[in-house]
């Protein structure tokens, strides 16, 4: 982003605009997990989504080789309704906070999470007005916020 000064500027006040709508609820920002939970995201955790499935695995495994391939592979399916149900779930809910504390932390972290895709801003008191990112462009989605009350309104 090879801006003129002035239009830095401008975006650092927008953002700062959009960061206050948001802790004042009148916006909200949704994430798409699955946009953003990759290895090339920087919000992706190699601890969180390998961890789980080698303990897993290690644990499994180990059970057949040294007791019962039957009671290792039963341990094995188990962990995988585990992964499933309980742990994806977490994940899920983890890299959601880290990227709205990232996105909400600086300008460039927003506009790094924007770029990559996976945000969605809506207005909240018009639950079908929303940007979507990439493809949108939130500065002009949050320009007329700096016109309105709390409220939407003029």
């Amino acid at each position: 982003m090879n801006a003129k000064p002035t239009e830095k500027k401008r975006y650092r006040t927008l953002y700062a605009r959009r960061v206050e709508s948001y802790q004042a609820d009148r916006v909200g920002v949704f994430v798409d997990f699955d946009r953003l939970n990759h290895p090339k995201s920087p919000i992706w955790s190699p601890r969180e989504n390998v961890g789980p499935l080698l303990v897993m695995l290690i644990v499994s495994i180990s059970v057949m080789v040294m007791i019962n391939l039957v009671l290792g592979t039963a341990i094995m399916v188990t962990g995988v309704f585990l992964y499933l149900f309980l742990i994806m779930p977490w994940i899920s809910q983890r890299v959601c906070r880290r990227t709205s504390d990232a996105a909400m932390d600086n300008l460039h972290n927003w506009n790094i999470l924007w770029k990559l895709g996976g945000l969605v801003v809506t207005l909240n008191y018009m639950n079908k007005t929303r940007c979507v990112s990439p493809e949108g462009d939130w500065r002009a989605f949050v320009t007329p916020l700096l016109a309105r009350d709390g409220n939407g309104r003029r």
